[in-house]
């Protein structure tokens, strides 16, 4: 090879080396999201009540953090469960720091170490039966539902919408109530995302009394 040619190489050489430095580079600058990122909202505070409920539901469900099987273990020793809430508390605090994506504790974070939508609210949860007319109201106001106030409606929301749209009257059939009392069950349990949420807003709408 000339001399000529072996610094052209050598030259290519130290280029692409410090352009792949520089990508590196700049991929330390963009962290993958965290679940106290994402989740701000939904975090427990080391003080919060729902530790107790959290520690509940830890005992019915192995969990797969090592630090929460910790705490499921100590939970179900006898007169252990402050210790056992204190890994709890640990383990959730380790979650919280872990990258969202690729993340193997989805479910325990949703199970054990955040707050839900229901969870996220004082007013008093309808759990009254389809055939209650206390599903009449909500269903009212249903169909005047105000995307400005209230956001898009989740698709089953807007479904439901629709068929009860042509109807005159504000009492309800128990099979139009069930839909929305079926709606409401099925996103209580989703994790807390804020007071502007969406959901959250739509909750409070037409779950509650």
């Amino acid at each position: 090879m000339s001399k000529l040619a072996f610094l052209a190489a050598s030259t290519a050489g130290v280029g692409a080396a410090g352009a792949g430095g520089y990508f590196l580079m700049k991929g330390n600058d963009n962290p993958k999201t965290t679940f106290k990122e994402r989740y701000k909202h939904a975090l427990l505070s080391k003080t919060s009540d729902l530790w107790t409920t959290k520690l509940a539901s830890l005992k019915k469900e192995a969990p797969t953090h090592p630090k929460l099987i910790e705490a499921f273990n100590k939970a179900k020793e006898t007169n252990q469960d402050e210790a056992a809430t204190q890994l709890l508390k640990e383990g959730c605090d380790l979650v919280y720091s872990e990258p969202i994506e690729n993340s193997k504790h989805h479910k325990d974070f949703k199970n054990y170490c955040s707050k839900t939508n229901k969870e996220a609210s004082s007013k008093t949860w309808n759990s009254e039966d389809k055939s209650n007319n206390a599903w009449d109201a909500p269903l009212t106001n249903l169909k005047s539902h105000s995307i400005s106030e209230y956001g898009e409606l989740h698709a089953k929301l807007a479904s439901l919408k629709q068929e009860i749209s042509s109807l005159s009257g504000t009492t309800y059939e128990a099979t139009v109530r069930e839909k929305l009392k079926n709606w409401c069950e099925e996103i209580q349990s989703n994790i807390y995302e804020g007071p502007e949420s969406d959901e959250f807003k739509q909750q409070e709408r037409y779950c509650r009394k």
